[in-house]
């Protein structure tokens, strides 16, 4: 048998070898020539020998260090340019289609409505048969909706807590974790956090004023211990401000998304509420969704005609002395047009979805607003477009928790039935061959963009869908989402005070002191849901 599996052998190695554009350096590494190509594979292969292995499509990688200062296809190509036009035209189409309902659902209501009709003819009036269906059809809402809202969420909490913990260890000295993507933690620990940010604006009870008063509270408390480790260390914090904020900037954007979304935030909440699925009210809705259209045309205009503020910006930071945390966020201010095309045209869609999308088909305005923004990072790449691409992720979460995406029930069921499988897929779509981070500094070939943000599009996915839920018998959840609130504000403190690795010891040990205090609080209801503080 071994004999026999010899010719197969060779044809899927002769195979692997006509799909790459280096087979003969490939063709190399199984004999002793190895070593003159500069890899050995008992060694640690240098960036300079793995780049010999650029050819190979699937288990090595072109790039092997992520910069984000070049690629194959630019922000400001004429591809780019093109196919933005065409990807924001095509959202909008998706979308004015799904004012329709389904013709099925139609008839099928018809019936269903003169069945009815039909029993309550024999003993009630009309009027009264019509108001009895009425309450009985709100009585039913009613009801559903308070036992979707009496479930916890625990997948929510599970992805904050684990979160925040990854965060703890890319601030604290464990930048190796996010530079090798250990645990996908580049796919999904970013993502799921500006994710659950969003769900919880939609879960909290409190008024605008209230939710961006706590968020100032713990965006002042964090600054404050930053600058506190600050001073004792001498750190000239006054020149680079930036850097004492450094981690609180996630509650900037919060706090600048919170205005900029109530609109969007509203009008969810009163389509929802309304029995015949208006919008809140519409002439605001269609106030902020015509301002936000203007501004992603007026945008999208400039980005075809190639603006960048490059000149600018460089001239501004040659003659003028700034922090180095402007320095180095600064150039993300070229793409201000793009930028606001891909905030200000998601913003513009959801708002459009509240006024057009049926009940029937709400389930897929997620679906086009991942697609609108996966995009936009595969096919139109620049250097820290992570950014806007977070905020659109926000927005993401504030929709689908209030029009869950279609097919979740579906989703869910699969991957509790064959996560291995989808373990395995992660495995291989991931590239160990690639440093840095890739998330923020996106890969240099389209390719090796789109197997990036195929393995993020997955994950966020499936935890859109429910389809990591959790339980929490032992009921941990409600004193380790305190925990991770004060691990957020405090983590970067207690490693600029004492380093690596006992900041981040410290931030941990404080698990068992929220257990201890909080064990007794009768108060906590685990049961009774997230508030989306």
């Amino acid at each position: 048998m071994p004999i026999l599996n010899l010719p197969i052998l060779c044809l899927c190695f002769l195979g692997a070898q006509s799909l790459t554009k280096k087979g003969d350096v490939n063709a190399q590494l199984g004999n002793a020539n190895a070593n003159q190509l500069g890899y050995n594979p008992d060694d640690v292969p240098t960036e300079t020998a793995l780049k010999d292995f650029s050819g190979d499509w699937l288990f090595h990688v072109r790039t092997t260090s992520c910069h984000g200062d070049a690629f194959d296809n630019g922000a400001n190509s004429y591809i780019s340019r093109t196919f933005l036009p065409i990807l924001s035209i095509c959202s909008v189409g998706l979308l004015c289609l799904s004012w329709k309902e389904k013709r099925e659902k139609e008839v099928y209501r018809l019936d269903e409505k003169n069945e009815k009709n039909e029993g309550r003819s024999e003993g009630l009036p009309d009027s009264q048969a019509d108001e009895s269906s009425n309450a009985e059809s709100q009585g039913e809402r009613s009801q559903r909706t308070s036992q979707e809202k009496s479930k916890r969420l625990f997948h929510v909490d599970f992805a904050r807590i684990c979160a925040v913990m990854c965060v703890i260890f890319e601030h604290s000295g464990g930048v190796s974790y996010t530079h090798r993507n250990v645990g996908f933690g580049l796919w999904w620990a970013l993502p799921y956090l500006y994710v659950t940010s969003g769900m919880a604006s939609m879960m909290s009870k409190s008024s605008i004023v209230g939710y961006v008063m706590r968020l100032l509270l713990v965006f002042t408390v964090g600054t404050l211990a930053n600058l506190f480790a600050d001073a004792v260390t001498h750190r000239d914090w006054s020149h680079d401000f930036g850097n004492t904020i450094f981690q609180m900037f996630f509650v900037v954007m919060l706090l600048i998304m919170a205005p900029l979304a109530e609109p969007l935030r509203q009008a969810l909440r009163q389509r929802s509420r309304s029995d015949d699925g208006t919008a809140w009210s519409t002439g605001w809705t269609f106030a902020f969704m015509m301002l936000w259209g203007t501004i992603s045309c007026a945008a999208l205009a400039f980005f075809v005609r190639g603006f960048t503020g490059d000149s600018e910006i460089e001239r501004t930071f040659q003659d003028e002395k700034v922090s180095r945390w402007i320095q180095f966020y600064a150039p993300v201010l070229r793409h201000t047009p793009i930028i606001l095309v891909h905030v200000g045209g998601t913003l513009f869609l959801s708002l459009l979805a509240t006024l057009v999308c049926h009940d029937d088909n709400t389930g897929v305005v997620g679906w086009i607003l991942l697609a609108f923004s996966y995009l936009q990072m595969i096919v139109v790449p620049w250097d820290q477009d992570s950014f806007a691409h977070l905020v659109n992720l926000n927005i993401v979460g504030m929709v689908t928790f209030q029009w869950p995406l279609a097919g979740s029930a579906m989703i869910a069921r699969l991957v509790n039935a064959y996560w291995p499988f989808l373990l395995m897929f992660l495995c291989l779509d991931s590239m160990p061959d690639m440093w840095g981070r890739c998330d923020v500094h996106s890969p240099y070939s389209t390719w090796e963009r789109f197997r990036m943000f195929l393995g993020e599009f997955t994950l966020v996915v499936c935890f859109i869908a429910g389809a990591f839920t959790p339980s929490d018998p032992k009921k941990v959840t409600p004193w380790l989402n305190l925990w991770s609130l004060y691990a957020y504000c405090f983590h970067v403190m207690w490693y600029r005070l004492f380093g690596s690795p006992y900041g981040a010891i410290i931030t941990f040990a404080s698990i068992p002191l929220f257990y201890f205090l909080l064990m007794s609080d009768k108060s906590s209801k685990p049961d009774s849901g997230t508030d989306g503080a």
